[in-house]
């Protein structure tokens, strides 16, 4: 009997020890905020790099970049274009990504580009895949920044404009980016 009053009296305070914990929603997130438009891509069946290409190539001012995984030599290239151009491109990738082999070959095409790349080890996997650009456009889903994940995998992309919604990508993008170790370029031994 007094197993089941203690059980019973944990269930019921329930409620109040999640409100209360870092988990919960803290009072700045919103989930009521309306996106100007909103676009979905699924693979396979549907190729979702060609408009990740066009956004980064549509952009003016400003790309932040949040991946767990990075092999996509076309996005690559994108980024560094976008560079040139005079787009301040910001990157910050899971620390594993800097000993996988195919991560590894991009992030060093990237940094001999002079772009801004970091590694967040301040998590166990920072396992974010989000795109914001301009502080206007947000690209977030399932879909790692990879070959595999345009032509093998079962992924998904949501294209949502939206000036609140990126400034919240942003936001957080900050958190990230201030809680990872900048990466080392590597000179080439040949």
């Amino acid at each position: 009997m007094v197993v089941v009053a203690i059980f019973v009296a944990g269930f019921l305070s329930y409620p109040l020890i999640i409100e209360n914990t870092p988990f919960s929603l803290a009072p700045e997130v919103s989930i009521a905020s309306t996106p100007e438009s909103m676009d979905v891509c699924f693979t396979p069946g549907q190729s979702c790099l060609p408009k990740v290409i066009k956004y980064i190539d549509n952009a003016k001012t400003s790309i932040l970049l949040l991946g767990y995984s990075f092999t996509s030599k076309p996005i690559t290239q994108a980024l560094i274009q976008a560079k040139k151009r005079g787009v301040n491109v910001r990157i910050v990738l899971d620390h594993s990504q800097q000993y996988q082999k195919y991560s590894k070959e991009v992030i060093q095409v990237l940094l001999n580009n002079q772009m801004d790349v970091r590694f967040d080890h301040s998590v166990k996997i920072a396992h974010n895949k989000v795109l914001v650009i301009d502080s206007l456009r947000t690209v977030t889903g399932s879909y790692n920044w990879t070959h595999s994940a345009e032509f093998k995998n079962a992924e998904n992309l949501v294209f949502i404009e939206s000036q609140d919604v990126a400034k919240k990508y942003a936001t957080y993008f900050e958190r990230r980016w201030k809680a990872s170790k900048s990466a080392v370029r590597v000179k080439s031994l040949t």
